[in-house]
């Protein structure tokens, strides 16, 4: 046999042998077996309804200010002659504390006139009568009542020189110094009472309908100072009957009285100090607070039943921040599903989170 045919047998011979080892693998395998796969369902977290009276409370910002303020003037004219210590912006004053001095040397001269003039007219009343002249007398009479109302005044005066706080106050601004003349009407001070504070708050028109509208609701007042929580304890002062014509919302003021008070607050509640105030509100009957999660464009949530969607329409009575509270729609143990899917439709399989 050439060297050129046992060339072309050896290849043939290899894949004979390699077909015939594949048939004697072939035959020999085991046949595999199927397996029925599950799908993999989507997991959702839910939440289980328990209808009950759910408390309301209205959470509003605004800064504390004084409930009335008043520009001290001046009733006399003259020269400031003493200034008292804490007359200076921020200073805490009481009423009928003396503030400031002005020279009274003029008003205690005209009083002294006025009662000189009033010995006077004593006088000729007395010397009217001795002499029985009638029309002197009445002269003498009208003469008496006239100086006595110039007395009046004079002391008036004298007394308008000192000049005094009107009621318990911060001293907001000081106009005039030691030694500086000023005029009757002039304004030496500007003061915030410090018997009350007030502090009104935006309430949105949807929230007012929550309001107890009987004034004296007690609320809380909370504030950042120091790092620390500070808590004061108020009462609902009115309810304003108009809607603020730029920003939609209706003012209520609720006021805090006493606020330098230590020994019925914690802390002193000073004017101008930004606060959070939390207001009691009417509660809902039969309803449940709910994460705003749960809660689809068109006022319906999602309920799992047997492992699978169904939506329900619901009645929201009240969004506020991260919750909504829902009065209608849902019933005892319903599972109200709160993840919010990629894609979510009625009838759609998933199951709950373990």
């Amino acid at each position: 046999m050439s060297s050129r045919v046992k060339k072309l047998l050896i290849p043939l011979a290899i894949l004979i042998v390699a077909i015939l080892l594949a048939r004697v693998l072939l035959g020999t395998r085991e046949d595999l077996q199927t397996k029925k796969v599950e799908p993999i369902l989507p997991v959702v977290s839910t939440v289980t309804v328990q209808l009950a009276e759910v408390p309301v409370t209205i959470v509003a910002h605004g800064n504390a200010r004084s409930r009335f303020e008043l520009d001290l003037a001046s009733e006399v004219t003259g020269r400031v002659e003493w200034v008292a210590d804490n007359f200076e912006p921020g200073e805490r004053v009481t009423e009928g504390e003396l503030l400031l001095k002005v020279d009274a040397t003029g008003y205690r001269v005209a009083v002294a006139e006025a009662r000189a003039a009033l010995a006077t007219a004593d006088n000729a009343l007395a010397d009217a009568i001795a002499l029985k002249r009638k029309a002197s007398e009445s002269e003498a009479r009208l003469n008496i009542e006239a100086t006595k109302l110039r007395i009046a005044r004079a002391e008036r005066d004298l007394a308008y020189t000192d000049i005094r706080a009107p009621f318990n106050s911060v001293i907001d601004q000081q106009r005039v110094e030691l030694g500086q003349f000023i005029n009757t009407g002039q304004v030496v001070a500007h003061l915030l009472s410090s018997d009350t504070v007030e502090v009104t708050l935006p309430i949105p028109a949807a929230d007012t309908g929550f309001l107890d509208p009987t004034p004296g609701t007690p609320v809380q007042l909370l504030a950042n100072i120091g790092g620390r929580q500070r808590e004061w304890q108020g009462q609902v002062l009115r309810i304003q009957a108009r809607v603020d014509s730029e920003t939609r919302v209706i003012p209520v003021v609720v006021q805090v009285e006493a606020p330098y008070d230590t020994s019925l607050h914690e802390h002193q509640l000073t004017l101008g100090l930004f606060t959070e105030v939390r207001i009691p509100g009417i509660p809902v009957a039969d309803a449940v607070r709910l994460p705003k999660s749960v809660l689809q464009p068109d006022d319906t949530v999602f309920v799992m039943v047997d492992e699978v969607l169904q939506r329900r329409s619901v009645e929201v009575v009240r969004r506020a921040g991260d919750t909504v509270v829902i009065s209608g729609g849902l019933s005892n143990g319903d599972q109200v599903v709160v993840t919010n899917l990629d894609i979510m439709f009625e009838g759609m399989k998933v199951r709950g989170a373990r």
